[in-house]
């Protein structure tokens, strides 16, 4: 049987959809990058954070919080969980996301359930979210099903 690829949505089109369901997202498409700024609150309970977003075809997704401009540590923590270098947000499995994904369906939604988990390990003190915790290199046996 014969694979059909798939196409990577157009960056404007990814924009147009992530400013039709945020209304207040800022962004452009410039040089071949698209770039927004969104805010986002994980619970009714949780404070607005303001995220910033970063996509270029034939790369990853990249996300990163800029309000507040630094995050919180738990107490007993030296360092973030689940994030890379310069503090990107690990929102999901290698090859769980695809070019072919609206990103406001998949990586913003993703990053929001970030936030949660990031909010309920200030309180607990461990990753509760599952996946690799790249802070300590210890694997957390769970691996949450998207679909997608």
């Amino acid at each position: 049987m014969v694979s059909i690829p798939t196409r990577a949505v157009n960056l404007t089109r990814q924009l147009v959809a992530i400013t039709t369901v945020l209304p207040d997202a800022e962004g452009a498409v410039r040089g071949g990058e698209l770039t927004c700024t969104v805010r986002l609150q994980p619970s009714p309970a949780s404070r607005t954070y303001t995220v910033h977003l970063t996509y270029r075809h034939g790369l990853r997704p990249k996300v990163t919080v800029i309000d507040p401009p630094v995050l919180e540590l738990h107490p007993d923590a030296e360092a973030l969980p689940h994030v890379y270098a310069g503090d990107e947000l690990c929102l999901y499995y290698p090859g769980e996301w695809k070019h072919h994904m609206l990103l406001v369906t998949t990586i913003l939604p993703w990053t929001t359930e970030w936030l949660l988990y990031y909010e309920l390990w200030l309180i607990i003190g461990y990753w509760a979210g599952g996946g690799d915790t790249h802070a300590t290199g210890e694997a957390v046996h769970y691996r949450p099903n998207r679909g997608a």
